[in-house]
């Protein structure tokens, strides 16, 4: 079999409900890089909260930030900025409307208005993650590659801002990326330096934001878990992240 270019969603997919690693899930990535195919991530986190993930699974290729920076054995091979200008009318918007916002930098992230806010505090607590500290002048000082927006979903056509677009993770949470820019963009990038054919890669995931890169794969896989619109995107539905659906998924395609 031709090596494969085989890329993981993190929250939902790589890690199970309780935001633990299954033992099959290790056990099969392991599997996969003897056979001497190539492992990456794709994932909406950003780098302080995808590098303990990164380093335990021994993975060098991942993307972060839904595609808006990418590094390839662990060097720095794609990153994509916000414009201060486009940065200044989301914060304009948000203030207007007493939402949240919380940037994110490569190596870090922010929240920008000093009351974290009932969205925010409940999508980060859904996370098992600790609220980002306050700092609104963040945005000015640092090159700024995806923000969060923490908002009613009937209020995002409120956010009319042409250089973004938003993803939704959460009920209240939504990612703003370059509307240019996505998981897909970057992985395939990627995979074309690498010598990979877009036919070439296998991709698992579970979220919204995981369809452009399920429908641009040679094989998309949906976890049991994953919403309904990515379950019929996908080539292939598996179990869930909870019932070694990685694991049975590689089994049946005979990956290992």
């Amino acid at each position: 079999m031709s090596k494969k270019f085989i890329v993981f969603d993190i929250d939902g997919t790589l890690l199970t409900t309780e935001m633990k690693f299954l033992d099959s899930t290790k056990e099969a990535l392991i599997s996969l890089k003897e056979k001497g195919h190539e492992i990456g991530i794709a994932t909406g986190r950003d780098y302080t909260s995808a590098i303990a993930i990164v380093d335990e699974l021994e993975i060098d290729t991942y993307v972060l930030c839904n595609g808006s920076i990418g590094y390839v054995r662990h060097e720095l091979a794609h990153e994509e900025n916000f414009t201060k200008q486009s940065i200044m009318q989301l914060i304009k918007i948000a203030t207007e409307n007493n939402d949240q916002i919380v940037f994110q930098t490569a190596s870090g992230l922010k929240r920008h208005f000093e009351l974290p806010g009932d969205s925010l505090t409940n999508a980060y607590d859904s996370l098992g993650l600790t609220i980002p500290e306050f700092d609104d002048l963040y945005w000015e000082k640092n090159s700024i590659i995806q923000a969060m927006l923490f908002c009613k979903p009937e209020d995002l056509p409120k956010y009319e801002i042409n250089e973004f677009r938003y993803v939704s993770w959460h009920k209240f949470g939504s990612d703003v990326i370059p509307k240019e820019g996505s998981k897909a963009k970057t992985i395939l990038k990627i995979a074309e330096e690498n010598g990979f054919k877009q036919e070439d890669i296998i991709f698992f995931g579970d979220g919204m934001n995981d369809i452009e890169l399920m429908e641009h794969s040679g094989v998309g896989v949906a976890m049991g878990n994953a919403e309904t619109e990515v379950k019929e995107k996908a080539n292939l539905v598996t179990d869930s992240c909870d019932e070694h659906g990685i694991y049975n998924a590689l089994k049946k395609m005979l990956l290992i």
